[in-house]
Formats: C-alpha cells, sequence, structure tokens
C-alpha cells in the first residue's frame, strides 16, 4: 500500500515539475485553445484526464524520454496546419506572379488580409443573393495583398469599402472574374 502511495505521489509532483510537467503545460495551452468555445467543464476535463493518466503511467513517459531519447511532439491545430499551407502557397503565387505578398507581410498578417478580403466580399454577394467562386476570391485577395503593401494597411481598408460598394452596385468586376486556384 506504502509503495503505490509513493509511486502515485512521486507521479503528482512530476506532473507538476520537470520535462513531464513542461510537456503538460504545453498540452494544456493546446487544449484550452482547442476548446475556447466549449463550457469549463469539457475545456478542463481532458486536462484533468491526461494528468491523471500520465500520473498513472509516468515511466512510460520518461523511459521514452531518457532511454529512447524520444521528445515529445508539440501539438499543432488543424487550423494551423491549413494557415501556413494557404500562407506557403499565397506566397508562392506571388513570388511566381512578381507581386504580393512578399516576406514583407506577416505570416499572421497575409492570413488576416486574406480572412477580411473573402469573408467581406462572401457578405456582399450574400446581400446581392450571389456566390462567388473561391477561386475568384483567391484574385480578389491577390490584389488586396499588392494594395496593402504598396500603400498600407488604411488605404487598404479605405478600397476595400469603395470595391465592396461597387460591387454591390455594379457587380463584380471583370478582373475580379479570372480565378487563381490555391492547390
Amino acid at each position: 500500500m506504502k509503495l503505490i502511495l509513493v509511486y502515485l505521489t512521486v507521479g503528482i509532483l512530476l506532473n507538476f515539475f520537470g520535462p513531464l510537467a513542461k510537456h503538460l503545460s504545453i498540452e494544456d495551452k493546446h487544449s484550452l485553445k482547442e476548446n475556447k468555445n466549449k463550457s469549463l467543464f469539457n475545456k478542463y476535463s481532458l486536462i484533468i484526464a491526461i494528468r491523471f493518466f500520465m500520473t498513472l503511467t509516468y515511466p512510460l513517459f520518461y523511459i521514452n524520454y531518457f532511454i529512447r531519447g524520444k521528445k515529445p511532439i508539440e501539438p499543432i491545430s488543424f487550423e494551423d496546419k491549413i494557415n501556413s499551407s494557404l500562407v506557403k502557397r499565397l506566397r508562392e503565387l506571388g513570388k511566381y506572379n512578381n507581386t504580393a505578398p512578399t516576406e514583407n507581410t506577416s505570416d499572421e498578417k497575409v492570413i488576416e488580409i486574406y480572412t477580411l478580403i473573402c469573408s467581406s466580399f462572401r457578405k456582399a454577394s450574400k446581400e446581392k443573393q450571389e456566390q462567388i467562386p473561391a477561386n475568384n476570391l483567391n484574385t480578389i485577395a491577390m490584389k488586396f495583398f499588392k494594395v496593402y503593401e504598396e500603400f498600407g494597411e488604411d488605404f487598404m481598408h479605405k478600397h476595400l469599402k469603395y470595391e465592396l460598394d461597387k460591387y454591390l452596385k455594379e457587380g463584380l468586376r471583370l478582373e475580379y472574374q479570372k480565378g487563381i486556384s490555391l492547390f
């Protein structure tokens, strides 16, 4: 009985100190990020379950960590994978066409602009009871990357408002009707 109590005490301590604690902390942050829109119970029940499981199986972690030399892999969300693929592809297209987005624009800003442009034009198309194809939205986004890099964020927002108003009144520009496939 004392041996089990010592085993569990060591497991609990290792949950909060050392390499296991560092890895579990990363897992906790990832879990909270992935479940940000869920209830407190759902957010923390997975964290508690993982901590409990690691309290029972911590020797396996340390065997892999120290003896086998296997370090834990940082969790990557599906959204992060998609975003990194999108940024990579947009930069490849920009480089191929000698246009934006270039390295002057951060990855986060590329995602922000792409999301803003596509969601704004989708919203406007719903108002017109139309649907703009995804490839056309890609073309529009590429044009706005160029506007952003040449004239800055304030002008880009003004230009976006102008283009949305023009689209609502006259329809989609001919140059925006050409599609760019990202994948």
